[in-house]
């Protein structure tokens, strides 16, 4: 599979995954921050992915980031989700102690949520994906500068 059907593939399922985050959230459940996490993963991966590097499956946000040359223009918006990587672990299992820490609020859980659907549309938009046109690659898998 080329590079634009992966980067295509990937964001729409960060959509996907961010849509049912925010049904989720609605309920409320501790899940709509794990799958808002597992959008901004989708999304980071896409970057790295045209940047000609694979950053494998891994909930270490920070480190994939690190994957993106400077010289990208979404590198800064997609610092803003790296934290979102917490949500992935730490907040879906029992600590050493026992205790599972209580999901976030729906203020903080609608900032992380605007922040992932503001890299998702640079992402849709710089790569030129169709995301009504489930089978289409991306329009240009390039690095974007």
């Amino acid at each position: 599979m080329g590079v634009d059907k992966v980067i295509a593939n990937l964001l729409r399922v960060a959509k996907g995954d961010l849509d049912d985050a925010r049904r989720l959230a609605e309920v409320p459940s501790r899940n709509a921050i794990y799958l808002c996490e597992q959008a901004a993963e989708k999304v980071i991966l896409a970057v790295v992915a045209s940047e000609g590097k694979h950053g494998n499956i891994q909930h270490m946000l920070d480190k994939l980031v690190d994957l993106v040359p400077d010289e990208n223009p979404l590198k800064s918006q997609l610092r803003k989700l790296q934290d979102l990587g917490f949500f992935a672990t730490s907040y879906r299992y029992p600590s050493s102690s026992g205790n599972v820490k209580p999901q976030p609020d729906r203020a903080e859980f609608d900032r992380h949520a605007a922040n992932v659907q503001f890299a998702l549309n640079a992402a849709v938009a710089g790569f030129k994906v169709d995301l009504s046109r489930p089978s289409s690659p991306a329009g240009s898998a390039a690095p974007l500068r």
